[in-house]
């Protein structure tokens, strides 16, 4: 059904449990409260009009380095380190997930060997043992860049620490996947896969 006098906007309100109405649809200048991936059934122009709101399954991450694919059950996190230092977080309620670490004033390639030290040193000093099997990774955008990987063991748990490093002139990335939770449905697993399926660098 299509009027053409429809202009539609949302507005995020909040952002809580998806039951509740925590979303704001204006149809034609009037305000209807829907709840995500809910449908409403509300007059407009003495007509009954069915209107839902949802969110695309697969989400894209479009920054101006780098571009990747998460899904609609994880959720962007940014923080300014530094004023040329910006973390972006993907992080699951067991703690896998993906942290990305953005320079805008130096290439951060050399730091990816120290960025694995600082992250199991912890773990090997309580015990852990140690396997590198880093490798190479061909990027969707057509680059080719080294991985390094680290799996620890103790006692029959595994975790997996993967970091990239990529830069040009003065600027560039670091991204570092923690699977904390081998074999363990809570969708880090996937989450760190379709990155590693998605991550393009920009020209």
């Amino acid at each position: 059904m299509k009027y053409n006098y429809l202009f539609i906007a949302l507005f995020f309100v909040a952002t809580s449990v998806n039951a509740q109405k925590d979303y704001v649809i204006t149809v034609d200048g009037k305000d209807y409260e829907i709840a995500l991936d809910g449908n409403e059934d509300v007059k407009i122009k003495g007509k009954l009009v069915n209107i839902a709101l949802k969110k695309k399954d697969t989400l894209l991450l479009d920054d101006d380095y780098f571009e990747l694919k998460y899904t609609k059950q994880h959720k962007v996190s940014r923080v300014e380190i530094e004023s040329d230092i910006e973390q972006i977080m993907l992080m699951t309620a067991g703690g896998s997930g993906l942290i990305i670490q953005k320079y805008g004033s130096f290439n951060p390639s050399m730091l990816q060997e120290m960025m694995m030290n600082e992250v199991t040193k912890e773990s090997v000093s309580y015990g852990y043992n140690l396997k590198r099997e880093d490798y190479d990774k061909e990027l969707s955008s057509g680059e080719t860049i080294k991985v390094l990987k680290s799996v620890l063991t103790y006692k029959g748990e595994t975790e997996v620490y993967e970091v990239m490093a990529h830069g040009k002139k003065d600027e560039g990335i670091i991204v570092m996947t923690m699977n904390m939770n081998l074999g363990v449905e809570d969708g880090g697993e996937d989450m760190i896969q379709l990155m590693w399926n998605s991550l393009s660098i920009k020209p």
